[in-house]
């Protein structure tokens, strides 16, 4: 289990939105190995006990593309775990780690999300 301190996950925050702002301004020449290398060490900054998990700060709510889909797919390969719960910042139950409810609402307009929704749906564990 990491117990990742707020500034850790604010600090891949901040690359995240530096790396998502070059992919804007320069989609053709991105470096996704920067990209691959941040979702590596964010693959386990699940934030337990402090709030919500770097994945769900990071694509929750977000209009996604290419960016967010290879996120994502670095994460995952990376370790992440979609389905895991944590301990709430409260302290009282526990909290996903991951958005399920919202990615699946931005899957019903956007192919980029539905692609991210396949992806997790298939690490779905059997029930």
């Amino acid at each position: 289990m990491s117990m990742q301190k707020p500034n850790n996950i604010n600090q891949l925050l901040g690359q995240l939105l530096d790396l998502q702002e070059r992919w804007e301004e320069f989609p053709d020449a991105f470096n996704w190995p920067a990209l691959k290398a941040l979702a590596a060490a964010g693959a386990d900054a699940y934030n337990e006990g402090n709030g919500p998990s770097f994945q769900i700060l990071s694509l929750d709510g977000m209009r996604h593309d290419e960016f967010h889909l290879r996120f994502l797919e670095y994460s995952l390969a990376a370790g992440f775990d979609p389905f895991k719960l944590v301990q709430a910042s409260s302290g009282h139950g526990l909290m996903p780690v991951f958005g399920h409810e919202s990615l699946a609402e931005a899957a019903t307009g956007n192919p980029w999300s539905a692609k991210m929704l396949a992806l997790v749906k298939a690490r779905e564990p059997a029930r």
